[in-house]
């Protein structure tokens, strides 16, 4: 292992915390060992180990890295093979190498089922000649049918990952005419292997997150309410489609340089004052506070609703780019999304009160509803009487209730 310029044993890059890390992934000898047989040098291995952590980020994860690894291995393919999150659904598979998508299309739908190079020993890297018969293997059909039309001879491996099913795999090899894998090369891949699993756990941490923010966005979509997350500085971070809607119209709020903004100056002032008091709670962990106002809007329509909420830091956030209040904006005038499949599914309602349904749902009376799809007042009132059996209520205003408060919105 080199030195840095202090003439200090430089220590492994730290991982994040909370994240398992298998000891066995490095060599027996220690971890000066297996820099020794690397040959490789500290800043060269803290360039790799940053590549493993910044491609979690990445719109193809790992890419750089594993271009990167291509040409410090001297190989023509480096893969990493990722666990399928779904059953029955085909493993992700990310590659540097040569895209050849004739023969990666039978791999996945019939070749992976035999493919020898799998159930690895955990955590340590390995060489395909050192598990099968090389005259066996090169005989076989799978090495006709895949390895020798992509050019593979020479391969190298790991599975990553302590639980039945490795977290992913992966596969480095070389061409015809290369020299076979060495020591070098299993001891530069043994030093990334705990920063591999550790970057893929964070990687399907990092999903999980998204995926519950696509959820959540999408509920307040459904439901028409804007939300805005401002930073520190009262700057806007994110919104959502419906209060971006609501802004792009600039009626009554607006975006101005960066920033949320009422029209009129009297509200304006009062909702930088919201805005400053959350965001002062939050740094001084104040979760609970809310404040709320209304702002006219220059059109005549109804009042927009606004309510500030501080979002308070959790303890290792760092402060720049962390929201530190959160807007929640209300357009009386918009409406609740809903369409007729939803209702006619959740309540048995025929298409024609199923549009009615939704003409009430948009705050009309029974009479504009009527004259909004055509059809007579007695005939609107008919189609009252049968919604109201069909969900179980006597009154117009507790169907209201009972449509906007249920799940239809949501669906």
């Amino acid at each position: 292992m080199t030195k840095d310029e202090s003439g200090a044993r430089p220590s492994l890059t730290p991982l994040p915390p909370g994240l398992r890390v298998p000891l066995r992934a490095l060599d027996p000898g220690g971890r000066d060992a297996l820099f020794q047989r690397a040959a490789l040098d500290f800043g060269d291995y803290d360039r790799l180990v940053a590549m493993t952590y910044s491609g979690t980020q990445e719109d193809v994860p790992w890419m750089r890295l594993l271009e990167t690894l291509r040409r410090q291995l001297q190989a023509n393919y480096v893969t990493l093979i990722l666990r399928s999150q779904r059953e029955g659904q085909p493993l992700q598979v990310v590659f540097a190498g040569e895209a050849r998508p004739a023969i990666v299309q039978p791999y996945e739908a019939e070749l992976a089922a035999v493919d020898p190079f799998v159930n690895l020993p955990r955590d340590r890297t390995v060489m395909l000649d050192e598990l099968i018969d090389e005259e066996a293997w090169q005989a076989s059909s799978y090495y006709r049918s895949f390895h020798e039309p992509l050019n593979l001879r020479y391969h190298m491996g790991a599975d990553i990952g302590m639980e039945a099913e490795p977290a992913c795999r992966l596969r480095v090899s070389r061409p015809h005419g290369a020299e076979r894998f060495g020591e070098r090369e299993r001891a530069l891949c043994n030093l990334l292997l705990p920063h591999l699993l550790a970057a893929v756990q964070l990687r399907a941490s990092l999903d999980i997150a998204e995926v519950e923010r696509h959820f959540y966005v999408g509920m307040l979509d459904r439901l028409s309410v804007g939300a805005v997350l401002l930073d520190r500085d009262g700057r806007i971070l994110r919104l959502n489609q419906v209060a971006g809607d609501i802004l792009a119209r600039r009626d009554g709020l607006a975006i101005v340089g960066g920033s949320l903004a009422a029209a009129l100056n009297g509200e304006n002032r009062e909702l930088r004052r919201l805005v400053g008091e959350a965001i002062a709670a939050a740094g001084r962990h104040m979760p609970g506070v809310v404040a709320g106002m209304s702002v006219s809007r220059p059109s005549g329509g109804s009042p927009l609703g606004v309510a500030v909420r501080a979002v308070p830091p959790t303890e290792w956030s760092e402060p720049s780019s962390r929201p530190a209040a959160a807007v929640i904006i209300r357009d009386p005038d918009m409406r609740v999304l809903a369409v007729d499949d939803q209702l006619k599914r959740l309540y048995g309602l025929t298409s024609a009160e199923a549009a009615l349904a939704l003409e009430l749902m948009a705050g009309n009376t029974v009479d504009e509803a009527a004259r909004n799809l055509g059809v007579s007042r007695n005939t609107a009132r008919c189609q009252i009487r049968a919604i109201f059996a069909k969900t179980g209520v006597t009154r117009q205003a507790e169907l209201l209730r009972v449509l906007l408060s249920g799940v239809a919105p949501l669906a």
